[in-house]
């Protein structure tokens, strides 16, 4: 049996080994252990959350991405290495060169999709709207680097129960818009951004009728100081 591991198992575990350092120094048996010195652990620990929970091991990157910056951040903090934030702005390129070459690299859809059936998305120094309109989308993937767009399905659908899109915001946003017999639940991480479900639910609308069937949108993926948001 597959068990995957929540972030908040992380956190619980931090969360216990910082009480244990307190309650130790309280007690004048302090280990010389500064706590700030370790919050770089929160994004190692969103990046072990990626690695753990990847769905057909294909959403690993992203917890690689969490886990080099929080190792790099650590190293900082016990002066192993040295480096102003400043410094850190080639890894935007870095970022772009890398997002470039996922979206090429996992450019593969699902058995029997085409172009029309698969959102790949990927925004970079700009923007724009995409309408879709295929009513068997099988999934997508949207990527946004200081830049951003919308893309709006509410002319579209799919013959699925479930459907997952994955997304990347850095420095940048994505707006998805889409039906109101569409349920979104979002496990996407949100770093110094957000990640917002905005939709409303079809019966607090008055007047409004549905007969198709409903459908559930995952949206996964991070928001590293950029935001992400799915309305109707």
């Amino acid at each position: 049996m597959d068990k995957k591991i929540d972030v908040k198992v992380w956190i619980g575990m931090s969360v216990i080994f910082a009480g244990v350092v307190l309650f130790l120094d309280n007690l004048g048996l302090g280990l010389g252990v500064d706590l700030i010195d370790f919050w770089p652990l929160i994004l190692i620990f969103i990046g072990l959350n990626y690695l753990t929970n990847t769905r057909r091991g294909i959403r690993s990157s992203n917890g690689w991405i969490f886990i080099g910056f929080g190792v790099l951040f650590l190293l900082r903090n016990f002066g192993l290495i040295w480096f102003h934030i400043g410094q850190l702005w080639p890894l935007v390129l870095i970022a772009v060169g890398f997002s470039i070459l996922r979206n090429h690299a996992q450019s593969a859809r699902p058995e029997g999709s085409d172009d029309a059936d698969f959102i790949n998305l990927l925004f970079i120094l700009g923007g724009g709207e995409h309408k879709f309109t295929s009513k068997t989308l099988t999934g997508g993937r949207v990527t946004a680097i200081m830049g951003g767009g919308t893309l709006d399905l509410r002319h579209a659908d799919t013959e699925q129960d479930t459907m997952e899109i994955e997304v990347f915001a850095m420095w940048g946003g994505i707006e998805i818009r889409v039906p109101y017999h569409w349920q979104v639940n979002i496990k996407g991480t949100p770093l110094l951004g957000g990640m917002e479900n905005s939709t409303r639910p079809l019966e607090s609308i008055e007047g409004l009728e549905v007969s198709a069937p409903s459908r559930t949108l995952i949206v996964t993926g991070a928001a590293i100081m950029g935001g992400v948001e799915v309305k109707n």
